[in-house]
């Protein structure tokens, strides 16, 4: 070990807490390439070899957790210099045919096995024998390290703007830039340590107060029907994904006057009733989203700086438009509410709203108490450009995210190169037909599109 040790604020160590065998508390990435048709029979194993050759590693691949203590209660991440990128770089080649279905076991399967907190906390799986032609990458990092938004940072980075363009290696890339502390010296209640959360989320409770005027429409937690997505979830993953092209989900967002994640939204809602619906597990009231949305301030980097509001699915409402409708209303008045505040309050309200739903989890007993939310849907901007490993162009990337206890179904979007790639992360036992809720969500586009015609 090398370097000062330091602790890891509230947010970030809740993940580390929160983390059981049941419940893995990693994010992942999964790209997938189209190797250059010039390109030569060692071609994956080259960027295995690239991906593997010793240099000074980068935050947060460097950082292994402290002993001591005071390591449960409040604990703190250490640089090292010992990493073996043997062990951190695995390669690995899909059974034929090498399709969909195969890619989807294994990313299935390796996202539900626990991160060694002995290492530093990631891995990265180079996948070959994907058919036509094709390679993945999955990176999987721990949360306490990384949020999404930060996360699709970290995975993109490295790659080049051009076939011939120069990539790198995104362990071994300069440590990103440390953003300016605030003026006011403040620290922000997702920033804080473990220790000084409670007294100063106490404090500006009283100050929130005004900003809660006038906000009888906003959703707040465990305003949420019961439903089969709330149910106590093993470690066992499934993993879907989704393409669909932007441009149709903003032609829609454009004629219904809505906002694209709205569109994104509807999308998600109309697959979960129609799968609901056909398993007689819809509840009568309207399922809520827990939909993260992004405090990081301009030049922020590392760890998790992510906040919730609470929408309704309209899932309830059958007729498409009117379902969209009351997500817009939903959502608008979530995010008109934020808009009011100042980035500070808004960091304090929302960590206030997720205090008691955090409390829950901690106290293992979600899946017994009524849920705070039904599902976790994000979405999260990526490059509007094509990006390319040594030549070969990336053409999905997909986010692989975490499901929690009492919580079991993620769906998270990275928007790239004019594609919305979407990700479905469940519990296996929980959704045994994961699957359909991604060919749902094209069929629910095609709807939306038939009822708001150009």
């Amino acid at each position: 070990m090398s370097g000062q040790s330091r602790r890891l604020p509230f947010v970030d160590a809740m993940f580390l807490r929160l983390e059981t065998s049941e419940t893995p508390m990693h994010v992942g990435a999964l790209q997938i390439f189209t190797i250059p048709q010039k390109a030569g029979p060692n071609f994956v194993q080259e960027i295995v070899t690239a991906f593997r050759a010793p240099g000074d590693l980068a935050e947060p691949f460097n950082l292994c957790l402290t002993g001591g203590p005071l390591a449960r209660v409040s604990p703190s991440l250490r640089p090292t210099t010992q990493v073996d990128l043997e062990y951190h770089v695995r390669h690995t080649a899909l059974p034929a045919p090498g399709g969909e279905r195969e890619l989807g076991d294994l990313i299935s399967h390796l996202h539900g096995v626990l991160l060694d907190r002995s290492r530093p906390l990631w891995t990265c799986h180079v996948i070959e024998g994907l058919e036509g032609g094709r390679f993945a990458i999955y990176l999987k990092i721990h949360h306490a390290v990384t949020d999404g938004v930060n996360g699709m940072r970290m995975a993109t980075q490295s790659l080049a703007t051009s076939p011939a363009g120069t990539w790198g290696v995104p362990w071994q890339l300069s440590a990103a830039p440390k953003r300016e502390s605030r003026k006011t010296g403040a620290a922000a209640p997702a920033k804080m340590a473990l220790y000084d959360w409670p007294i100063s989320l106490g404090r500006g409770a009283l100050g929130l107060l005004p900003s809660l005027s006038g906000a009888e429409r906003v959703r707040v937690p465990f305003e949420a029907p019961g439903s089969v997505l709330n149910r106590k979830v093993s470690a066992a993953r499934r993993v879907a994904t989704q393409q669909l092209k932007l441009t149709r989900i903003q032609g829609v967002a454009h004629r219904a006057n809505v906002s694209v994640n709205d569109v994104f939204l509807a999308i998600c809602a109309a697959a979960l009733r129609r799968h609901m619906l056909e398993a007689g597990s819809l509840p009568d009231r309207s399922l809520i989203a827990g939909v993260p949305v992004s405090l990081r301030e301009p030049g922020e980097t590392g760890g998790n700086a992510v906040g919730y509001v609470w929408a309704t699915l309209g899932t309830d409402i059958e007729e498409p438009r009117d379902r969209l409708d009351a997500i817009r209303a939903s959502m608008g008045a979530a995010k008109d509410h934020l808009r009011r505040m100042p980035l500070p309050a808004r960091r304090m309200f929302t960590t206030m709203t997720m205090a008691p739903a955090m409390g829950v989890l901690l106290s293992g007993q979600a899946p017994h108490l009524p849920p705070s939310m039904n599902v976790t849907i994000s979405n999260v901007p990526g490059p509007n450009r094509p990006l390319y490993l040594n030549g070969a162009r990336l053409t999905g990337f997909f986010p692989v995210s975490v499901p929690f206890q009492g919580q079991a179904l993620n769906i998270t979007c990275v928007t790239y190169d004019g594609q919305f790639n979407i990700g479905f992360t469940g519990g296996r036992d929980n959704l045994p037909h994961l699957q359909r809720l991604a060919a749902y969500s094209r069929e629910a586009l095609e709807e939306l599109e038939a009822v708001l015609p150009e």
